[in-house]
């Protein structure tokens, strides 16, 4: 919290140890603090002139609390990747690949009631890819007074062919009981909604087919009740290399690599993101049988020359120089021979060393 804000609070949770701290915010604060020093914090979001009687109802006992964190709120000393960072992968924002124990996960909410979660089930558990699933689970009021408890559905796959969501937020349900009161939610999930996954190989929403599982959770960081869901589906193929452009913005992974403009009005490239290094991108399951040349889409503003490889393996395929073209719009082509004949499937790895920019690249037959 801001030093102006954190002195305060500090000083008055000193002189009167029973004090809450409201946070009325549209992101996440670092309220370690107050989290291990005060019985109580309460976090709202701007909720219009009326929020003043719905706070008080909530801190008098009037009204339970039934809202859930919509963010990750993260530990103080968590080390986080710049804000402006949207790589949420390879940075590990959000709950969903964020490894790190946070303070709050995301859906995380209390309630002056308790609540027990009960036999989770699937209307089956084998599923076409294009098919649909409900799941039902059963929420107890266990405690003394009526509550409102969000039943949170949960997926993730278990054998992805790339790094996919630790969780994912299917949805949810209000369930409002009163103490001792039993009632069932039910879920229907549209599998090619709910599981699919964006795939730059395809350039399409696909899923995974194989296993997978449905989660009933408090919060992202409270799972209640696991059950299995096989997909079924074909084996995405591998991608064809020869004669078909691979948009450099495409890769599967990467390191040291920087989203860049192709141009001033459309089109994405990618560059080094420190041009001392160079940058890696990774390619999978590319069938490059045939192939014979490689023509590489480039720009470099700097004098003398740049380096693009290409690399199956331990095995580099080409080496291409990248002249200086004056402009980073000022887009030209280079094209090489292969070291080798190439055959099978591989995973691609391209190297840009120094400065320049690769918009796209074609392999030849």
């Amino acid at each position: 919290m801001p030093p102006a804000q954190e002195r305060p609070l500090r000083a008055v949770a000193a002189v009167r140890p029973q004090t809450v701290l409201v946070v009325m915010s549209s992101y996440p604060y670092a309220v370690d603090w107050a989290d291990a020093h005060l019985p109580a914090v309460l976090w709202t979001s701007h909720g219009g002139q009326e929020t003043g009687r719905a706070l008080a109802a909530v801190l008098l006992g009037d009204a339970d609390p039934s809202g859930r964190l919509p963010q990750t709120w993260y530990r103080g000393d968590d080390t986080l990747p710049d804000r402006l960072d949207y790589d949420i992968i390879k940075a590990g924002w959000t709950y969903q690949y964020h490894r790190a124990e946070p303070l709050h996960p995301f859906g995380h909410g209390l309630s002056y009631t308790r609540f027990a979660h009960g036999g989770l089930r699937l209307s089956g558990g084998l599923v076409a890819e294009d098919g649909q699933v409900t799941a039902s689970v059963t929420v107890t009021n266990t405690g003394d007074r009526p509550g409102t408890e969000t039943v949170q559905l949960y997926v993730r796959a278990l054998h992805a062919r790339d790094e996919a969501p630790l969780l994912r937020l299917a949805d949810f349900r209000e369930v409002r009981l009163g103490p001792g009161e039993s009632r069932g939610a039910a879920f229907t999930l549209d599998v090619a909604e709910s599981l699919a996954r964006w795939s730059v190989a395809g350039g399409a929403f696909t899923v995974d087919p194989g296993g997978h599982e449905v989660l009933a959770a408090r919060s992202a960081g409270d799972v209640t009740l696991v059950a299995p869901l096989t997909v079924t589906g074909p084996v995405p193929r591998p991608r064809e290399a020869v004669g078909r452009r691979f948009a450099a913005a495409d890769f599967d992974d990467g390191a040291n690599a920087a989203l860049v403009d192709a141009t001033r009005a459309a089109g994405d490239a990618v560059a080094p993101a420190d041009a001392a290094a160079p940058a890696t991108l990774l390619f999978r399951s590319v069938e490059v049988t045939g192939a014979r040349t490689v023509t590489a889409e480039v720009s470099r503003t700097g004098e003398g020359e740049g380096r693009l490889e290409v690399w199956a393996g331990s095995t580099r395929l080409a080496a291409l120089p990248v002249p200086g073209t004056g402009d980073r719009y000022a887009w030209t082509t280079v094209t090489g021979e292969l070291a080798l004949p190439c055959s099978r499937v591989h995973d691609l790895r391209v190297e840009l060393a120094g400065e320049q920019r690769l918009a796209g690249f074609t392999f030849g037959g």
